[in-house]
């Protein structure tokens, strides 16, 4: 009799152990415990757990969206601000090595040239699965289950859902871990906070290294792909405040697509010279430049239109940066030095305007940039000109 009791006493007792055993290592696991061998969280950092509630953005009413333009900036359509009094645009394109697509984006600039925000378009991810870096999840069992999880619900709830160590289905145990995974290798170690902003645009925020800026990386879930830009804007600039929301609720995505440059270059051509070669035509050309940035010569273009405007030298900056990074040149056609350009870039200018051989006698003559007119300087010149054409050919005035 008694040997019968220790034995269902051993029975139940085996069975509860093996029954709590995936939930005893499930709650060490989770919070970066436990045994090693199979799964393991380096570094672990409690906000892994638990997402950030994002405060709801601030409303924004538009005072002259006529002063404003669409461009692409490779697979981001950024609102831009154009020939406005505000506001200057200057572009970011930065080269690590020629195999990898070059870092681009706009600087904006308050009218005294301060930077008051700062765009960044990335090239298009992919949501990555990363489940063969635990052992655990080698394992036949967990491995089919990780993989009957949808990429979209992976999605949300990688930015919504708070894991909580308490008793649950092994299913549920199986799909905290992944999430806690997936967690620490995608969010970087200066990652401020994360979460939903909406259904398919989520954010994270990162340490600045400047109290008076914020650094914030928005990431959107469209067919599969990954869409994002990095915002960097003042905390303590009202008008960096309403860039922040203005395109928090403007910007969208679209791949990239050389043929939207053709059609994008098209519309820089039907401006008058001086729009041109005003910070406008700038946008038009660097975008269409974005959708195909190995075409140099476009890239060129761009350096020519600029220079005809002495009031680009900033603009100009680093595009021969970036020039002589890639393409091996500046592209430059003009003589002219900027206040503050940097000597290597100045001397690089030189030796490409010396191997152009006679350009100051062979220089073409430019057009005058044409005079902005106003409605009713347009109409009274047009009656001008008519009346003018009357007196010239009074024979053709026939009474009849």
């Amino acid at each position: 009799m008694i040997l019968g009791v220790i034995g269902l006493g051993l029975i139940f007792g085996g069975f509860y152990y093996f029954k709590s055993y995936p939930y005893k290592q499930y709650s060490q696991w989770i919070v970066g415990k436990g045994e090693k061998k199979l799964y393991h969280i380096k570094n672990f950092k409690k906000q892994w757990l638990i997402p950030s509630k994002l405060k709801d953005l601030p409303p924004f009413d538009e005072d002259y969206g006529q002063l404003w333009r669409e461009f692409s900036l490779r697979n981001t359509k950024i609102p831009l601000p154009v020939r406005h009094p505000l506001y200057q645009t200057v572009p970011v394109v930065e080269s690590d090595d020629k195999l990898s697509p070059p870092k681009i984006g706009m600087l904006i600039l308050d009218p005294e040239g301060r930077e008051i925000a700062s765009i960044y378009s990335l090239p298009v991810d992919f949501f990555q699965e990363l489940s063969l870096e635990q052992d655990l999840f080698k394992l036949p069992y967990v491995r089919n289950r990780i993989l009957e999880f949808s990429s979209e619900k992976i999605w949300n709830d990688f930015f919504s859902l708070e894991i909580s160590p308490v008793p649950k289905s092994i299913d549920s145990m199986i799909y905290d871990l992944y999430l806690l995974h997936l967690r620490s290798k995608m969010l970087p170690p200066e990652t401020l906070e994360y979460g939903l902003l909406s259904e398919n645009v989520a954010l994270i925020s990162f340490f600045s290294g400047d109290k008076k800026s914020r650094i914030e990386l928005f990431v959107t879930n469209k067919n599969g792909g990954l869409y994002s830009f990095v915002l960097k804007t003042s905390t303590e600039h009202i008008e960096s405040e309403k860039l922040r929301t203005k395109y928090l609720q403007s910007i969208s995505f679209q791949p990239v697509d050389p043929m939207l440059g053709e059609i994008i270059y098209k519309e820089f051509k039907q401006l008058n010279f001086s729009r041109q070669i005003d910070q406008e035509g700038m946008l038009y050309l660097f975008s269409a430049w974005t959708q195909d940035y190995q075409n140099a010569d476009l890239f060129k273009e761009m350096i020519f239109y600029l220079e005809r405007n002495s009031k680009n030298e900033r603009q100009l900056a680093p595009l021969y940066k970036f020039g002589i990074d890639y393409f091996g040149k500046t592209f430059t056609t003009s003589v002219h030095v900027g206040k503050n350009e940097n000597p290597n870039i100045t001397l690089q200018r030189k030796i490409e305007l010396e191997s152009q051989g006679k350009f100051q006698q062979k220089k073409k003559q430019l057009p005058v940039p044409e005079q902005e007119l106003t409605p009713e300087e347009k109409m009274n010149d047009f009656l001008k000109k008519a009346k003018d054409t009357k007196q010239k050919n009074p024979e053709e005035d026939v009474i009849h």
